[in-house]
């Protein structure tokens, strides 16, 4: 070795850029693997912390302008309603190519009516009257037609608040162009709604006796008419639709269709307060609020796939509804299922803040609904939530329980109060991350036109794509890395070990044996290339270990709901991940560099040997005559 060094210290120059560029390559290749490893540890820890889900919306085929009178206005108000030759099913997102992990569902709510419950709107007013909807006999106070707010009194509380008889509310039949004449000695009978109306001659002189007045909003007649629908959207047929929603009571009025009818909506007029709504879905993260955190599980656990799969009888119930009414986890709800609505969630119908939507009861005979499917649910989860910023309709609703969509039996649209085609709200499923343009491509070959999508995957597409061209610069750190030191090797063992060869003769030709002779030449060699790697791949560990693979990948974002678009939600927290086996890796790039090296120059010293030492020297000798 000693004779190696004196030999390669005569060429000062060219010893320490072997060094040095030694040294980089080893760098290279080092920093390449390590960036290579912390990217795939990243996309190992986290790629089971996604979930990639989209939502559907039909698009409609035209749009129908709608006249409806206002009352206030005196004129007709345009309203688009949405056209559609049918309803397209999620039967049709079943196309060759695309993997569902969850879904595809159309989900529905079901109002479960239990009025043993305490629900989270009496929780919130339990001694609120509540006035919005009425059924109630009155009188004109003068002959009127309703064409304006005209004051009535209330005689009889049929359904509703008996503190309400004798006093006086406005009224004005608000959506009828041509309303009948009320006369003074007349009794009526009307099933009113509280609107956000009050207008005409008479209410102006009102509001200019009185700064403080009672119930200054107009009630207005509601139609008698079910509200019950087709799964194609469809209205069944109904005798009251559109007909008079104001009747004269007379003697055996009570006995007439619209006398029975207005009975029955005060048997289920307090309905609504007492209804709970109940979500079937396949798997826990389709449903919006759970997927961006604003409803979560605090006690429990969710609901298990094989849970799903088999429709057990289990449920998620929110933690309000669990303390209002006393019940812990494992506790058995009941569940009464009295219509069903594919159209609206809970969300939109049952508020958090306490808020309730009511609907007409009746079936197209005006009888009363019955409940169509009983049954009990026990409590393997409780969830709080939160109202968040999201449209209603991708809230939670007040009091909601979450099941599993094949534990209810009857879900072809039994007593449907209201009915759509898929939509973002209630149509949604679950593919593999990273799929996305995948199932674009898939349905753009095999799937209809009139569908829209919108993705969510929490950032999923941003992240991977930063680890992917990390992957990649990794690579080409490693790719430049070996082939500087195959070339440096290549280079600097030609010059330190074939160039060097009338030395090894002269050695051989001294008495030395092929072995040392070998040790004479390599040893010096083979140090500075174990050392310049050692020296490169602990430099490559350092850099690596200040390398942020996260800090690479693009920020994530957040978005309306935009069709077509991933949308970032609710973003995974991402945490840079530690260098795992640093000086492993250090070990098998520089122990890599030295055998390469060694095999070089070995191969180019066996070759020198092999020839006659006196030839080789009678050439150097010619050649320096």
């Amino acid at each position: 070795m000693k004779n190696s060094l004196k030999q390669m210290a005569r060429m000062p120059v060219k010893t320490t850029l072997f060094f040095l560029l030694n040294l980089f390559a080893a760098l290279l290749m080092t920093l390449g693997v390590c960036i290579w490893q912390k990217s795939s540890s990243m996309m190992d820890k986290y790629e089971d912390q996604f979930i990639t889900i989209g939502t559907v919306r039909q698009r409609p085929e035209s749009f129908e302008a709608v006249r409806i009178w206002d009352a206030e206005e005196k004129r007709y108000s345009i309203v688009k309603r949405a056209q559609y030759a049918s309803y397209d099913t999620v039967e049709d997102l079943d196309i060759p190519g695309v993997t569902y992990l969850a879904g595809p569902e159309q989900r529905a709510y079901y109002a479960s009516y239990t009025p043993q419950y305490v629900k989270l709107w009496r929780s919130l007013n339990p001694n609120a009257v509540d006035t919005a909807v009425l059924v109630v006999e009155f009188t004109p106070l003068e002959d009127c037609i309703p064409e304006e707010s005209v004051k009535i009194c209330i005689t009889k509380v049929i359904g509703g608040d008996s503190r309400l008889e004798g006093t006086t509310l406005w009224l004005c039949d608000h959506s009828n162009p041509k309303p009948e004449m009320l006369y003074q000695n007349k009794t009526y009978a009307a099933y009113l709604n509280h609107s956000n109306f009050l207008h005409g001659e008479r209410a102006e002189e009102a509001k200019k006796e009185s700064s403080m007045m009672s119930y200054t909003l107009e009630y207005a007649p509601l139609s008698l008419s079910s509200q019950l629908y087709r799964l194609d959207g469809s209205v069944i047929e109904d005798p009251f639709r559109d007909g008079p929603n104001i009747f004269e009571v007379t003697d055996g009025f009570y006995e007439t269709d619209a006398g029975k009818r207005l009975l029955n909506l005060v048997d289920t007029r307090m309905y609504g307060r007492d209804i709970q709504p109940v979500t079937g879905t396949n798997e826990t993260s389709l449903l919006m609020a759970f997927y961006n955190g604003d409803a979560y599980i605090t006690e429990g656990r969710d609901i298990s796939g094989e849970e799903y799969r088999d429709g057990a009888k289990v449920c998620l119930a929110p933690r309000t509804f669990m303390e209002n009414n006393g019940l812990s986890l494992g506790d058995q709800i009941q569940v009464r299922l009295l219509y069903t609505d594919t159209r609206w969630t809970a969300g939109y119908r049952f508020e958090l803040e306490g808020g309730y939507s009511s609907v007409p009861m009746l079936d197209a005979e005006g009888t009363t609904l019955e409940p169509f499917e009983t049954s009990a649910y026990t409590v393997v989860g409780i969830y709080d939530a939160i109202a968040g910023d999201m449209d209603l309709s991708f809230r939670s609703g007040a009091d909601e329980l979450i099941v599993p969509m094949n534990s209810i039996s009857e879900r072809g649209g039994i007593n449907l109060t209201a009915s759509r085609p898929l939509a973002d709200a209630t149509t949604s499923f679950r593919i593999p991350n990273g799929t996305i343009d995948e199932f674009l491509a898939a349905w753009e070959k095999y799937g209809t036109k009139d569908l829209e999508f919108t993705f969510y995957d929490q950032g999923y597409t941003k992240l991977k794509a930063g680890i992917d061209n990390m992957k990649n610069f990794s690579l080409f750190l490693l790719a430049s890395g070996v082939v500087l030191t195959v070339l440096l090797l290549v280079f600097y063992s030609y010059l330190f070990v074939t160039k060097q060869m009338g030395r090894t003769m002269l050695e051989r030709a001294l008495g030395m044996t092929c072995s040392q002779c070998r040790r004479s030449v390599l040893s010096g060699f083979i140090l500075i290339v174990l050392s310049g790697s050692m020296a490169g791949a602990a430099g490559g560990i350092h850099f690596s270990r200040s390398f942020s693979v996260k800090s690479t990948a693009p920020g994530y974002y957040e978005s309306a709901y935009s069709a077509g678009e991933t949308v970032d939600i609710n973003e995974v927290v991402i945490e840079d991940m530690p260098l795992e086996n640093g000086v492993w890796i250090a070990v098998l790039c520089s122990a890599s560099i030295t055998a390469a090296g060694t095999v070089i120059a070995l191969t180019r010293m066996n070759r020198s040997l092999k020839q006659e030492p006196m030839q080789i020297l009678s050439r150097e000798t010619e050649g320096e005559l």
